[in-house]
């Protein structure tokens, strides 16, 4: 009877339709109503009742609802969407959005292959529209020591010599020193290392510092407990009086 409704008003009454979803919406089935209107081809006229029911986080009103979102190029509204209800094909979306004219909704699909630790794909990604600050942000976020490696030699395969210099900041943790001085000596850059060169020093000599203290501190309080449990000496060259018996 519910459907029999809609359809009345979809007929006769359609810029009143979501007004009657809107009151129907506790009793009605919304993977069915999406079903029905994906299969009619009506489902933009309903927007405003998917976007009432989203709360619900079901998957179908979700990717129906995104679909219509791209479809309108509207990459505000889908960002706000996925962000907030997550129950959908996170991996179907991005391999569509990957594929966008646009490049915010690429950017999106950069977002959504990092959330599914598809760190290498978000970061070429990111390359290839040149997203470098993006780029940056995943590989530290990765924790992946061989895709920050990566990311810094591509930076200096495409002259790239400032963002390298502030990939050295964002992958600080997963860099090696030594290897960042043999890429700038090769690439004649070494003063675009100078700056994280002299952080690495001064980081190692803070360590230095560190464990310099906590030797002191154990080797004091080891001679403390040493020199408490010597026992005392007895007899000749001791601390005790020498007793004098009579002949």
């Amino acid at each position: 009877m519910y459907y029999k409704a809609i359809q009345f008003y979809l007929d006769y009454k359609p810029m009143l339709l979501n007004d009657l979803l809107l009151v129907l919406s506790p009793r009605i089935d919304h993977t069915r109503s999406v079903g029905f209107f994906t299969k009619i081809n009506h489902l933009p006229l309903v927007k405003p009742y998917l976007r009432s029911v989203q709360n619900h986080n079901n998957k179908v009103v979700n990717e129906a609802l995104n679909n219509l979102l791209i479809d309108e190029e509207d990459h505000d509204g889908l960002r706000a969407s996925i962000n907030a209800f997550d129950n959908f094909d996170t991996i179907q979306l991005a391999l569509r959005l990957e594929r966008h004219d646009l490049v915010e909704f690429r950017r999106i699909g950069a977002l959504l292959y990092k959330s599914n630790n598809r760190w290498r794909q978000s970061i070429e990604l990111c390359k290839k529209d040149h997203l470098y600050k993006d780029a940056m942000q995943f590989a530290a976020e990765s924790k992946d020591k061989s895709l920050a490696e990566e990311l810094l030699e591509w930076f200096l395969a495409e002259r790239q010599y400032e963002c390298f210099s502030s990939c050295l900041y964002n992958c600080y943790d997963l860099l090696a020193p030594d290897s960042v001085m043999e890429h700038a000596w090769r690439h004649e850059i070494v003063d675009h290392t100078t700056p994280y060169m002299v952080q690495v020093i001064r980081d190692m000599n803070s360590r230095l510092a560190r464990l310099e203290a906590a030797e002191a501190a154990r080797s004091a309080a080891a001679s403390g407990e040493e020199a408490q449990s010597q026992p005392e000496a007895i007899g000749y060259g001791g601390s005790q009086p020498l007793m004098i018996t009579g002949g």
